[in-house]
């Protein structure tokens, strides 16, 4: 209230030439400091309700408490787990086979900008929503980059991946993905058309003229939302998805990637996060890996925390290697979880095996015969990196299919 108050009062002086130009500008900067001191109080009270569970003013700054709604991804109750598989039925998204960059925030501290990131305008740091720690991109034009070695570290296939956050979907914000890590290492001659964004919308992709609406998002409120968006590029063909909507599809795109900026536009009093930020590098297709390695190795499934629970964007993978078996009827595989080194020793090989259960139970759901497939939990015994980086971690936690 108070802040619309305030735009109305400074819009009718401004409009009638009551104040001079420099009364007119310390107006302006007023109203605007009055908004962000609104937003920053919000961030104020849910970071100090989440960690202390009352009020208290010295809190650091996280997302508002109408946002902690959105623990399921969505402001509404939690779907089952058949739901939510059902309707990403279509997603064709498959990760690449070797973690580059992997971000969950894990031992970051709440209010300091987040550890692994590079910060080229603005201000951002890791706050805390439900029981998962963000980035928050607090002010519009807030840009940040992985910090990786090099100018031009991306290979000429990979994916991205991140969950970017939606108060509402009027429109207002967007998030632009820029393939390129700072406009001051852009050259055209090699960049060609990435000096544009992939603008993220809470229900829309776009890239220059390319792009589209997905409507079956669009007739859904989105209020206090997670929205999956996977970036897939191999050599000069890109395809961008919104949840399990392909919603970009280019054959031949000007220009070469050659890094990651995340930057937020907002024209509203709103809350802009992102988090489960992956960048992993391309590798051979699944029956290549066969009988190359004698076993696919795979992060594109996965499950919720602590969880046995196959989350929905892990149904381009399983549908990949269900072709696959269906493709190649002799193939027999054992189902096999691994765990990073993070927790109880037995807890992670319980979990594993109970992941590794939970894979071959969705592929014999879509027609696998049982027969074909063996189920087996590692834990953290079989470590493929034994680093203890973010990506050693990632490359650690995966879902391995080994030939019979």
């Amino acid at each position: 209230m108070k802040k619309r108050i305030l735009l109305f009062i400074g819009a009718i002086l401004l409009a009638a030439g009551i104040l001079p130009a420099q009364a007119q500008f310390n107006v302006a900067n007023k109203i605007k400091n009055k908004v962000n001191q609104k937003i920053d109080q919000k961030i104020d009270k849910t970071i100090d309700e989440s960690l202390e569970g009352k009020k208290n003013t010295s809190g650091s700054n996280t997302a508002t408490a109408d946002a902690a709604a959105a623990d399921n991804g969505s402001g509404s109750a939690p779907e089952t787990e058949a739901g939510r598989m059902k309707a990403w039925t279509k997603y064709d998204f498959v990760p690449g086979d070797k973690v580059m960059f992997s971000d969950n925030l894990a031992g970051e501290e709440v209010g300091e900008f987040p550890s692994r990131w590079d910060l080229k305008h603005g201000n951002a740091e890791v706050a805390v929503l439900g029981d998962e720690k963000v980035i928050n991109l607090v002010q519009s034009s807030t840009s940040i980059t992985p910090l990786m070695k090099g100018e031009n570290w991306l290979p000429e296939t990979f994916t991205i991946e991140m969950d970017v956050f939606f108060d509402s979907d009027n429109g207002n914000v967007a998030y632009g993905i820029y393939l390129v890590s700072d406009n001051a290492t852009y050259k055209e001659e090699i960049n060609g058309d990435f000096w544009n964004p992939i603008d993220i919308r809470a229900n829309q992709a776009r890239f220059k003229t390319f792009g589209s609406e997905s409507e079956e998002l669009a007739a859904k409120e989105v209020k206090n939302q997670w929205r999956h968006v996977a970036i897939s590029f191999n050599k000069r063909s890109m395809k961008v998805y919104l949840d399990e909507h392909r919603l970009i599809n280019i054959p031949n795109v000007n220009g070469k990637p050659t890094g990651l900026r995340i930057e937020v536009d907002k024209r509203i009093d709103a809350n802009t996060m992102i988090k489960n930020v992956m960048i992993a590098q391309g590798g051979k297709k699944l029956y290549d890996q066969v009988l190359a390695d004698g076993k696919i190795v795979t992060y594109g499934i996965k499950f919720d925390v602590n969880k046995a629970s196959i989350r929905p964007e892990s149904v381009g993978t399983l549908a990949s290697i269900a072709k696959l078996m269906q493709e190649q009827p002799e193939l027999k595989f054992s189902v096999e979880g691994h765990t990073d080194s993070d927790g109880d020793d037995n807890s992670n090989l319980k979990l594993s095996q109970q992941r590794a259960e939970a894979v071959k139970t969705y592929l014999v759901d879509q027609g696998i015969d049982a027969d074909r497939l063996a189920a087996k939990g590692h834990g953290e015994a079989k470590p493929l990196d034994k680093n203890s980086t973010p990506e050693a971690k990632s490359n650690n936690r995966r879902v391995e299919f080994v030939k019979l």
